[in-house]
Parts: C-alpha cells; sequence; structure tokens
C-alpha cells in the first residue's frame, strides 16, 4: 500500500505534508514539476519552485517517487537525486506533452534512481520509454551514449536502474535475482533476428535500441507465469472486457 497526492499543483501544502506521514515507509507517488505552468503556479502560492520546496519542506525518502520532474534547475536535480529519491520517468508521455527533457546525464552522475512508468497511457512500451529518455539526452547535449558508463553500457546501465528504482518505488522485493527477492522475470527471444549472435551487454542493447517489446516471450510476476510465448495469460479475456467498455462509453457520450 502506498499514498498518491497528484502534485503541489494540485494538493494543498498542508495535505502534502499528511501524506508523508500516512505513508511512513511505504511508497509515495506525486508529481513533481512537470510543466512550466506548474513551475509558475507553485511559485506563486508557495514562493517556492516545486523542487525546492519539497527539499526545504519534506523528509524525502527512498521510498518517494516523484513523477516527470522535467522542469528542474541543476541545484534542484543535485539536491533531489542526493536525497534517495526515485524520479518516475514517463518519457513517451512527456514527449507527447511536450513537458521538457529530465536531466538524466546530471541525475544519474549523481547517484539518482530512476523508475519507468506510463502516464497518459498513449502508447506502453518499455523499449520506446528507455530509448526516448536515452535520446533526448542526446539530442539536447550533442552527445552520443549519454547514459552510459565506462563499465556499463547504455542499456546495461538503464535496465539496471529501472529494475533498482522500479523495486524501491513499488515497495516491492525485486529489481535483481536475489536469494529472498521476488521472483519477477523476464524472457528474451534469443532467436529474434537483431539478437543473433548477441552476448552480454549486447543484449540488452539490441533489445533496447534495435529492437522491440516483441521480442519478450514470457514474463514472471512474483513467479506466476502470466506471459508465455508472448501473450498474456488472461489476453482473450481482457481484450473482449476492453472492447465492451468502449462500446458502452461510446453510447453513454
Amino acid at each position: 500500500m502506498g499514498v498518491a497526492p497528484h502534485s503541489l499543483r494540485a494538493v494543498s501544502a498542508e495535505d502534502v505534508r499528511e501524506h508523508c506521514s500516512l505513508a511512513g515507509n511505504d511508497p509515495m507517488h506525486m508529481h513533481l514539476a512537470e510543466q512550466m505552468a506548474e513551475v509558475d503556479e507553485v511559485m506563486s502560492v508557495l514562493g517556492k519552485r516545486p523542487v525546492e520546496w519539497v527539499l526545504d519542506n519534506m523528509d524525502v525518502r527512498p521510498n518517494m517517487c516523484f513523477i516527470h520532474c522535467t522542469q528542474m534547475l541543476p541545484h534542484e536535480t543535485t539536491g533531489l537525486a542526493r536525497s534517495g529519491a526515485i524520479a518516475g520517468l514517463c518519457s513517451i508521455t512527456e514527449s507527447s506533452l511536450g513537458d521538457g527533457i529530465f536531466d538524466g546525464v546530471r541525475w544519474m552522475a549523481e547517484g539518482g534512481r530512476i523508475a519507468i512508468g506510463s502516464d497518459s497511457n498513449i502508447r506502453i512500451s518499455l523499449t520506446e520509454e528507455l530509448r526516448t529518455l536515452e535520446y533526448s539526452q542526446r539530442l539536447r547535449d550533442r552527445s552520443r551514449c549519454a547514459l552510459a558508463t565506462p563499465g556499463k553500457s547504455t542499456g546495461r546501465r538503464l535496465f539496471e536502474a529501472i529494475n533498482q528504482g522500479g523495486a524501491l518505488a513499488a515497495g516491492r522485493s525485486s529489481g535483481c535475482i536475489a536469494v529472498g527477492n521476488i521472483a519477477d522475470l523476464m524472457a528474451l527471444d534469443s532467436g529474434a533476428v537483431d539478437l543473433v549472435e548477441k552476448s552480454g551487454d549486447a543484449i540488452l542493447d539490441s533489445f533496447l535500441f534495435a529492437g522491440h517489446d516483441r521480442m519478450i516471450t514470457d514474463v514472471w510476476s512474483a513467479g506466476r507465469h502470466q506471459v508465455r510465448e508472448g501473450k498474456h495469460i488472461h489476453r482473450d479475456g481482457i481484450v473482449a472486457d476492453y472492447k465492451r467498455s468502449i462500446k458502452e462509453l461510446r453510447a453513454a457520450i
């Protein structure tokens, strides 16, 4: 269980503090500094930029996941990254809405944690989210392999970061294969044309930057085999329910 006040733009400062208390050590999610209009509105009411207010007025902890964080100044990026909080990134949504570019290079250089999610849900794709995140950094800085390190390829660094950050954001004992962890696992199609003869980090790099989500053949959630041969075990029922819901909504409009 966790709490999720929408944002400083939508919830009073007093209520945000109350949510922090309610969350305790459980997850707390909140939009933060998504758009310039949000920054301006928060400044007009609270006298500070959203990230500045959070750092000055909240006990920021690793159980907190701040969504978007696209409108941060360098000192805000550094301060929030060092706090241990997670940046919940929705790169496809942020691109679609023209929110801005998350300062991923500075954030990760300061040890900042990241997780990947979907906000507007116009497109749900792990590979596209991570490609968009990395390519936005390259476009802004006119660089290449922006989020790679000497010891880890771009794909490896991103994939490990979102697994670890995502587990923290969800309050879930997961994020890596280890004794005592929940068995959250996925399998890739080793016969996919873009993975042929690949090994090591090149597998993740090819999956994220040359491939697509259809390379994922199987998924286990807490040991439950939920996706088999590329298809969710309840897909047919889910699709039928979705179609029926859409028809009912259309008829009601």
